[in-house]
């Protein structure tokens, strides 16, 4: 084999070893930012907030069995939230309750019933 096509060969296996460890390295970042994102979302602050109940009005669910009601809630600071609770709580409508408010690292913001 003459040495100009040796060499053209060589050059040609190294791209294409190059180009599958360019792929192997992308899917390897895909990952990563995926599990990167997840764990932003388990990063949870919770702080504590005042609320009176305006409304009450049964959950919605699949099954028929559901012992549990959306809880209408307005903030101290104004804003209005729905919460889920057990209807054994017996909540009633202009009642003074807390709510936890789950600050996530990802932005989303949720409450629950205390």
């Amino acid at each position: 084999m003459r040495e100009d096509t040796r060499k053209r060969l060589d050059r040609a296996l190294r791209i294409e070893q190059m180009k599958k460890a360019g792929v192997g390295l992308a899917i390897a970042a895909a990952i990563g930012l995926a599990v990167a994102y997840q764990n932003l979302d388990l990063k949870v602050d919770n702080i504590e907030v005042a609320g009176t109940i305006t409304g009450i009005d049964p959950l919605i669910s699949k099954t028929n069995t559901a012992d549990g009601e959306t809880v209408h809630v307005k903030l101290d600071d104004g804003r209005s939230v729905n919460v889920l609770a057990y209807k054994s709580r017996n909540l009633q409508s202009g009642d003074h309750i807390q709510v936890t408010e789950h600050h996530h690292a990802t932005g989303r913001v949720t409450h629950s019933l205390k």
